[in-house]
């Protein structure tokens, strides 16, 4: 399991346990760029528990080198999970 409190992931390690980690506690304690917050913080497939919930306001509170302009671009422009990770049955049920 990460220790995000005490270290810093790169985005592929941050991705690859995706499952293994609560969203809010990546806002808060990694530096992610817009493109991760689009197609794994905000996306609802991810967001698994209450906990989980984040919106555009709180990526905003927890990465400010994030612009609110940069976020709400990306939103509108993403529409592909084509590099997301599979579905949490499929990750849960690898050996």
């Amino acid at each position: 399991m990460l220790d995000l409190y005490n270290n810093k992931y790169s985005r592929k390690e941050l991705k690859d346990n995706i499952y293994a980690v609560k969203l809010i506690d990546i806002l808060k304690t990694q530096e992610i760029d817009v493109s991760f917050a689009v197609k794994y913080i905000l996306n609802k497939k991810y967001q698994l528990h209450d906990d989980d919930k984040c919106d555009f306001f709180t990526v905003l509170k927890y990465q400010p080198h994030i612009s609110k302009n940069a976020l709400y671009r990306a939103l509108s422009k993403y529409n592909d999970d084509a590099d997301s990770v599979d579905d949490f049955d499929t990750v849960s049920k690898r050996n």
